[in-house]
């Protein structure tokens, strides 16, 4: 198994934990963040307070599932469910906060992960927003069960 892939299962099962500091202990100091809808955090710091904290408040019960985890060299891409209940404030990267809505939400991603030197220095995620606001009935549509 590649290095990279490790480091990657091992930030998973922490955050599927809840181990804030095991979880950032595999993350460099200047990584960096992307995602859909021009979302980019910088820094470890801004990461585990916009990233994990808002994540973990917006959903405590929230998991990565259906795992399917590819490696080549310093890269690993992740494909796998995203699932919780979003029961607290959600607050994007920006400060804009959505309130609970009390809805179940179930949906697919992708991440492309840069691991060198055993930390990952950057996170590409991939995901439809589109789907993700209707599943929290944001957006009209079929809403999760």
């Amino acid at each position: 198994m590649s290095e990279a892939k490790e480091v990657l299962e091992q930030a998973i099962s922490r955050w599927n934990a809840t181990d804030r500091d095991g979880w950032a202990a595999l993350y460099a100091d200047d990584v960096v963040y992307e995602a859909p809808g021009g979302q980019r955090i910088s820094g470890l710091a801004n990461l585990k307070e916009k990233y994990f904290d808002a994540l973990v408040t917006a959903a405590p019960d929230r998991l990565s599932t259906d795992i399917v985890l590819i490696a080549d060299g310093d890269y690993v891409v992740e494909q796998a469910r995203y699932t919780g209940t979003h029961t607290g404030p959600l607050r994007s990267p920006e400060g804009v906060e959505i309130p609970p809505t009390g809805k179940k939400f179930d949906f697919s991603f992708v991440g492309i992960f840069r691991v060198e030197g055993r930390k990952i220095r950057s996170i590409s995620i991939y995901y439809d927003q589109i789907e993700l606001f209707t599943q929290l009935g944001l957006m009209p549509g079929a809403t999760a069960s």
